[in-house]
Parts: structure tokens; C-alpha cells; sequence
């Protein structure tokens, strides 16, 4: 009893480890009421011996051997209606039934050869009888004699306030165990019901609100209402890492472009993976649609299709990568910057995506990966015969997913840039300005001179007339 609080320590620990905590909770909650009512009816036995347990009275409020006999079961053939040696049919002709006890022991010799008693041993019997009797009381059910002592009595009422405690308990816990087992499917069907309300309101094609209902129940069954992103970011980003590196390593390890690639950037890219499901014959892309995504198909299986989607050209299963070129930000004649097949799903796919922002927020810190995945990226494309540019050129392809200090230093050398322009403009505008105001400092003395000319020419013809 002293080591008791370990079992609740067991129970907490059990209910987060186990995959149905609430069938654990009733689990719990039927083994506390069988250990209670055990307890209860060691009680009421050590009573009744106090009291005499071997009082024929069936009466008694304590446990007698009278009121649990051991039964007696036929050993003759108990559907035959004649009157034989192999029959337990009693004939009871020209006998009045109503009163059987003038001919019961006639009925108890006829049926001596015909019976067998299954002894029991006494310990069964007063364990069995006890229980029965620590139940009822317990559970308020009634229906036993009234005790007939003090000590008697005082069990009862005991037992009677425990057993209001333990049915109020009984009813709350199973009642916030049912809330809870109903509480999903509640939300669930709250979402559902929006859901019709919305597409019939707004006059939704039956065809298109088939495929949306079961979807929603492919999802529900699924348990992929749940959002992973938010379960977790719950947890220590360690553990995050490891569990990311369990479920996509290995397949992030195979794609041709990743391959020698430190842990360290692999584990950074895993941890930027973004689940997106897909219902059948949804097409995850086309061919010519911009490419800024890497998939990798979880579950399910995914086609690769002509642009009218009639002819299957290939077939993408579990663990299938794709769009691996995408995720760099590359010029030339193709560049994985469109897609070059249309990719259609064949039912439900779990489809974890890699972005190419994501992937240039990475490479931020590895500027030596960066390099080499450009340079690996450019050489596949080349093999393939959709990159014509030199390899001089493609150091235009790493402003994309530069590190940040060399995009700071552009930015500065860009600044320094238009401060000396402007700089130099400023220095030419002085000058032109001080040259117009020269230009226009003589303008002014010519017309000046100029003007006074003309004045004393005038006063001279005007004295040379008079």
C-alpha cells in the first residue's frame, strides 16, 4: 500500500504510450471498482463470521452456506415427454400440480439416480456470494436483507456513501471518456455538414461534390485532418530531426542531385518537407507549368501522362522522387524551371514537397553545397541537353541561392556604385553651373555695354539735331 502512488505514475505513463488511452481509461476504471468491490466484501465476510456463517436462516444479512447451494444438474435427457428410464419427465398424472409438496419426496427419489450435484468448494462460495454482495450494495442496487447489528449497520451506511461517490464517479468518467472517443467525429462531422451546406448553397456539380465528400472521409479515416505540421512542432526539434530523418533519409540519400551531401544540409532540407495530399486523378503538375517544387511520393502511386492525359508514359510509385532540378533557381534553355511531363495522381498519394524558397533559406549556410549542387545541376542538364550556356555563365545562376553576405555585398557594391554616379553627376552639374553663370555674367556686361551704347547714341543725335 505504501508504494500505491506508483500506480498512478503507471497508469499516466501508460495512457500516453498506449494506442487506445481511452480504452485503457475504462480498463482503469473496471479494475478500480473490482478491487473496491473486493475490499467491500472481505469486509462483510470478517463480518459475518463475527456474526455465525452457518445459520440456516436464508434470510440472514451475513453470508451463509444456505443461500449459495450447489447446483444440481440433470444427468437424463431433459427433452423427451415420455416417461422412461432415460427421461427427467415426472409423471405427474392425476396429481394436482398446484400442491407438489404432498409428493416432493416421491419427485426428489425419482430424481436421485437422475441428478449431479457439482461440489464447489467453500472459499468459492464465499468469495462468489461476498462480490455479489460488495457489488449491489455499492452500486446502490438494494435488494438484500437488513442487517441486524450495529457493526452491521454501520457497514451499510459506509458502503452506501461510497457507493454515491463511486456511481457519481462511475458516470462522470465514462461520460468524459464518451465525450472524448465522440469528440473528433463531432468536429469532423461539424466540418462535413459545413462543407454540404456550402456546396449546395452555392449549387456545386453533384460530380464535383462526390469527389469532395470522399475526400473529407479519406481524410477522416485516414486521421490526416490532423495537422502534422502543428503536431510536430510540439516536439524538441531534435526530436523532430530524428523522427523527419526515420520516415525521408533514405529517399532524400537516393535522389541523384543530393547524393554526397553532407548530413548536416540533408538534415535542414528534411526538417522543410511539407505533406500535401492528392485525390484521384488530381494532377500534381503539367507539362510547361513552372517547376519550384521537389515531390517525393509517400503512399499511393502517381502516373505520368501525355498532355491530353489518354496515354500512361511512365508509372511513379512509393518512394519516387521527382522535380529534383526545380528546387535551384537555374538559366539556360531549359533550366528545370517548367515542367517537362504531366504527373497525375491515381487515387489518394501522400506527396511531401520540397520548395525552392525553403531550399535557397538552407543553402544560406552552406555556400560550398550550394556551389557544387549548382554545378551538379547545370552537368545534369547539359547530359541531358537542356543547358547550351557555358560554364562561365552559369555563375549568373548563383544570385538566386547566394549566401546572404555575398547578397549584402552586391547590395553594397550596388550602393557605392550609384553613390559615385551620383557623385560624379553632382561634381557636372557644378560645373555646368558655374560655366552658365560665367556665360551669363558676360551676357549681362555685353547687353549692359550694348544698352549704353545705344543711350548715348540716342543723346547724340538727339544734341547733333538742336
Amino acid at each position: 500500500l505504501l508504494k500505491s502512488y506508483r500506480f498512478n505514475y503507471f497508469i499516466d505513463r501508460t495512457e500516453i504510450r498506449t494506442n487506445w488511452p481511452n480504452a485503457f481509461k475504462i480498463f482503469v476504471l473496471i479494475m478500480t471498482c473490482v478491487v473496491l468491490f473486493h475490499w467491500n466484501a472481505a469486509a462483510y465476510f470478517l463480518i459475518s463470521v463475527t456474526s455465525g456463517i452457518y445459520s440456516e436462516d436464508p434470510d440472514a444479512w451475513q453470508f451463509t452456506y444456505t443461500k449459495i447451494a450447489d447446483p444440481v444438474i440433470p444427468k437424463c435427457n431433459t427433452f423427451l415427454q415420455i416417461s422412461d428410464s432415460t427421461s427427467c419427465s415426472f409423471n405427474e398424472t392425476d396429481r394436482n400440480v398446484n400442491n407438489r409438496l404432498e409428493y416432493i419426496d416421491e419427485m426428489m427419489q425419482y430424481w436421485r439416480n437422475r441428478s449431479k450435484v457439482l461440489k464447489f468448494p467453500n472459499f468459492s462460495k464465499e468469495y462468489a456470494l461476498s462480490i455479489y454482495w460488495s457489488s449491489l450494495t455499492l452500486t446502490t442496487k438494494g435488494q438484500q436483507p437488513y442487517p441486524m447489528s450495529s457493526l452491521e449497520d454501520a457497514l451499510e451506511v459506509i458502503d452506501t456513501l461510497i457507493g454515491l461517490l463511486i456511481f457519481a464517479v462511475i458516470v462522470g468518467s465514462v461520460g468524459s471518456i464518451i465525450s472524448t472517443m465522440n469528440k473528433e467525429k463531432s468536429e469532423f462531422q461539424e466540418i462535413l455538414d459545413g462543407i454540404k451546406f456550402y456546396m449546395n448553397y452555392r449549387k456545386v456539380d453533384s460530380d464535383i461534390q462526390k469527389r469532395v465528400l470522399n475526400c473529407c472521409d479519406y481524410i477522416h479515416d485516414q486521421g490526416i485532418s490532423k495537422d502534422e505540421t502543428a503536431l510536430l512542432d510540439g516536439l524538441p526539434r531534435k526530436l523532430h530531426g530524428q523522427l523527419a530523418i526515420h520516415l525521408h533519409m533514405v529517399t532524400l540519400q537516393h535522389v541523384e542531385l543530393l547524393q554526397d551531401c553532407e548530413q548536416g544540409l540533408l538534415y535542414d532540407l528534411i526538417l522543410r518537407l511539407k505533406f500535401q495530399l492528392f485525390g484521384p486523378n488530381d494532377y500534381i503538375c503539367r507539362r510547361g507549368e513552372l517547376a519550384r517544387e521537389m515531390y517525393i511520393v509517400k503512399r499511393g502511386q502517381l502516373n505520368c501522362v501525355s498532355d491530353d492525359g489518354k496515354v500512361i508514359l511512365g508509372i511513379l510509385k512509393e518512394g519516387a522522387v521527382f522535380g529534383q532540378l526545380a528546387i535551384l533557381n537555374l538559366s539556360g534553355k531549359c533550366g528545370g524551371k517548367k515542367h517537362t511531363m504531366a504527373i497525375r495522381s491515381v487515387g489518394y498519394t501522400d506527396v511531401y514537397i520540397l520548395r525552392q524558397e525553403d531550399v535557397n533559406d538552407v543553402l544560406q549556410e552552406y555556400p560550398l553545397a550550394r556551389r557544387n549542387l549548382t554545378q551538379k545541376a547545370i552537368k545534369m542538364l547539359r547530359d541531358d541537353g537542356f543547358w547550351n550556356n557555358t560554364i562561365i555563365n552559369a555563375e549568373k545562376v548563383y544570385g538566386s541561392t547566394s549566401i546572404l553576405e555575398e547578397q549584402l555585398d552586391g547590395i553594397a557594391g550596388t550602393i557605392n556604385a550609384l553613390s559615385d554616379e551620383i557623385t560624379r553627376l553632382y561634381e557636372l552639374l557644378d560645373n555646368m553651373s558655374l560655366d552658365f553663370k560665367q556665360r551669363l555674367t558676360r551676357l549681362e556686361s555685353a547687353y549692359k555695354t550694348k544698352c549704353e551704347r545705344q543711350k548715348m547714341r540716342r543723346q547724340f543725335v538727339i544734341k547733333y539735331k538742336h
